[in-house]
């Protein structure tokens, strides 16, 4: 519930522990204690910026409207002598001038041209000699000279000639024009078309972009069906649709929120599906459920089959679709990578979609590694589309991929270029998607805004 106390940033500074923490963002204080469990990027994140005005690390990750929509539920109070964070605006590419499209006006112009230069050739020809007149005219064809005027030629001497030659040229350069014209002619309306347009193919409909069981504004609840174990406190959940042909509505690159009454309290978080509507009667979700999480720990960790959870959707500022950039550079961390592989399942799966996706995908042990069975046949039977790039703190002997942290000289080998036809998408702990942010800005991209939009070169789940 929103508070009219206002704090001040002395009376803030004492709240910066585990078990009592506040911050100040944007001029409105927050108690997140009861949320340090449930934050996708640890504690340790939190509790560096505790008791102080947390704006600026806040902004530098880039959240999204979910993350103040579930701050909201944490407010306790305004900042007294707060600052407004001026946001930097962001930059416009404005895109070159294509060339005109010839017109009507200019192909006449072109003619009008054509038609002097035919006259001038003509008088060349006509005018070299008035013994060879006779003969030049009848090595023209004879449709260029049906309309001429029939002309009485003067003779004697090269002035009477050239005088000859001067009327003749005209009339012939006219219909040289007259001829080119046509051959050059454009036609208006429906007659520009090539016949037998109604048999070319029409696109498919996207299937992804249809709207589904699934409203953005209501909870509506579903049975869950299966829930798998991945690996430890990583759980696949699968929910069935009230039909077996219906279809959760969720674009590519959307989320849904689940919603659950934990304590007496209404507690709300929101997870990409890894499920898409070619995926009739279901809705799956892969969830790593924190010992400590409100929601994760004390409520899906401990579902079982025949159990309804509630979920609105869809939510988010990402919608894709085929033909958005050519090319598209990934780094995920943990489950960071469900809405990535969200997209490169689309893109895959697409026979018309050609975008090149390369995945940068970090963890801190080969068993972390979620959906690698389902990464890996993508990569190995659409080679063209999706290739990928693993990153382990601590790798097995004879690992054949990358150790460590994804510094800017592993995004230089594995991503593709800065460039209008380039986008780059981040998803994981904020430490982790901070550091690449800045490492790409460095590297050419476009910086984001403060909050993710489609137009971003460097795009924030």
């Amino acid at each position: 519930m929103a508070s009219t106390r206002e704090f001040s940033l002395k009376d803030i500074e004492g709240h910066n522990t585990k078990s009592d923490l506040w911050v100040a963002i944007h001029g409105k204080v927050y108690d997140i204690t009861k949320y340090i469990q449930d934050h996708p990027g640890g504690q340790d994140l939190l509790i560096d910026v505790g008791g102080t005005d947390a704006t600026g690390a806040f902004e530098d990750v880039g959240h999204s409207e979910d993350a103040s929509e579930i701050l909201e539920q944490y407010l306790i109070g305004t900042l007294k002598d707060s600052q407004e964070v001026v946001r930097p605006k962001a930059v416009r590419v404005i895109p070159q001038s294509a060339p005109l499209p010839t017109t009507k006006s200019s192909m006449l112009g072109n003619i009008a041209i054509i038609t002097s230069l035919g006259g001038l050739a003509s008088l060349l020809f006509f005018s070299r000699s008035y013994i060879d007149l006779p003969d030049k005219l009848a090595r023209l064809p004879k449709v260029w000279l049906k309309d001429l005027p029939e002309i009485q030629l003067p003779r004697g001497g090269f002035s009477n000639g050239f005088i000859s030659a001067t009327a003749l040229c005209a009339a012939a350069g006219g219909m040289i024009g007259v001829q080119l014209s046509k051959v050059l002619h454009i036609e208006a309306g429906f007659e520009r078309y090539p016949p037998h347009v109604k048999s070319r193919k029409i696109a498919k409909l996207n299937p992804n972009l249809a709207r589904g069981f699934l409203e953005p504004k209501e909870y509506k609840s579903l049975p869950l069906i299966k829930k798998d174990k991945l690996s430890p406190n990583v759980f696949r959940f699968v929910f069935q649709l009230p039909n077996p042909t219906d279809v959760i509505g969720i674009p590519i690159g959307q989320h849904v929120a689940i919603k659950a009454t934990i304590n007496g309290a209404a507690v709300s978080r929101s997870y990409t599906p890894t499920s898409n509507n070619t995926d009739l009667g279901k809705l799956e979700l892969v969830i790593k459920c924190y010992p400590d999480g409100v929601l994760t720990g004390h409520y899906l960790a401990n579902l079982e089959v025949g159990d309804k959870v509630l979920f609105r959707g869809p939510k988010g500022a990402m919608k894709y679709h085929s033909g958005l950039c050519k090319q598209i550079g990934m780094i995920a961390g943990g489950t960071g990578i469900t809405p990535m592989y969200q997209l490169i399942r689309a893109i895959c799966e697409d026979e018309t979609d050609l975008t090149q996706v390369s995945l940068i995908y970090a963890n801190r042990s080969e068993e972390d590694i979620l959906l690698r069975k389902e990464l890996e046949f993508f990569a190995r039977h659409y080679p063209r589309n999706f290739k990928i790039w693993y990153m382990l703190d601590n790798p097995p002997q004879k690992w054949a991929y990358g150790k460590g942290f994804v510094t800017a000289d592993v995004m230089a080998a594995k991503l593709p270029k800065p460039s209008m036809d380039t986008k780059i998408m981040l998803c994981g702990p904020p430490g982790m998607v901070n550091a690449s942010k800045k490492a790409l800005i460095n590297m050419g991209f476009q910086a984001p805004g403060s909050v993710s939009k489609m137009s971003d070169q460097i795009f924030c789940f």
